[in-house]
């Protein structure tokens, strides 16, 4: 698997958008970085920069109506852990604190970062970074590939200047796609706004009920309805 070039410098002497060309090089197609100062917990007080990254799914091919979105790629997941240890190995060679946060999709609930996932969600790093919004269906949506991106996040205490506006309410707008989609009727169709409470827009209950069914049918936790129907992303 090609993982991209390693590009030998110091990150003392790179500004923002030298560490986004640098990341890309080893990898990431979406890069954001953002300050998070407002977003952080107690516990992660001082590691206020989140560097953001993001790998694109590949295209899929209409759902029939018993088969679910695959949102699911291991190979992502291997190539986006790849990008976090080459950058966390410079952070650490200059001497900067730092937290690698896996992607949705790789985390291992045995792991000791596990308990760190439910304290910072990749969804604010994105936004803060200027990256995407939280869609209707609770989900990020970045304006050109919606909601197919799989996330993965650095903090740390490197003053890296935001690369972003940060969005701070939704850009769904009059779309209510993944609220007719959802087999579950679980998405209220609330627009998102920073500080909104998610709860109100998504009930997680009914979804997980929803992809208890769904496991009855395939055999696995599967749905992702709200992510075929948005229409930001879609290449065909």
């Amino acid at each position: 698997m090609r993982m991209g070039r390693q590009v030998q410098s110091s990150l003392d002497n790179l500004d923002s958008v030298d560490l986004m060309e640098q990341l890309k090089g080893w990898g990431a197609e979406i890069v954001g970085i953002g300050d998070v100062r407002l977003g952080l917990p107690s516990d992660l007080k001082g590691l206020s920069t989140a560097i953001s990254l993001g790998l694109i799914h590949p295209e899929q091919s209409p759902k029939e109506e018993n088969q679910f979105y695959e949102y699911r790629y291991p190979e992502i997941d291997l190539r986006i852990e790849y990008i976090q240890k080459m950058m966390t190995r410079q952070l650490h060679a200059n001497g900067w604190r730092f937290l690698a946060i896996p992607s949705d999709t790789s985390r291992r609930e045995n792991r000791l970062i596990s308990k760190i996932y439910p304290l910072f969600p990749h969804k604010t790093a994105a936004t803060c970074s200027g990256l995407g919004w939280i869609g209707k269906s609770g989900l990020l949506v970045h304006p050109q590939y919606g909601p197919r991106v799989s996330w993965a996040t650095v903090l740390t205490n490197a003053p890296y200047r935001a690369t972003g506006k940060p969005y701070i309410r939704g850009q769904c707008g009059q779309c209510n796609a993944c609220v007719r989609a959802c087999p579950a009727g679980a998405i209220s169709g609330q627009e998102w706004r920073r500080g909104s409470n998610y709860e109100t827009m998504v009930d997680i209950v009914s979804c997980a009920q929803q992809l208890e069914l769904n496991r009855a049918v395939v055999g696995d936790l599967a749905c992702g309805r709200c992510i075929e129907a948005c229409w930001r992303g879609h290449r065909s």
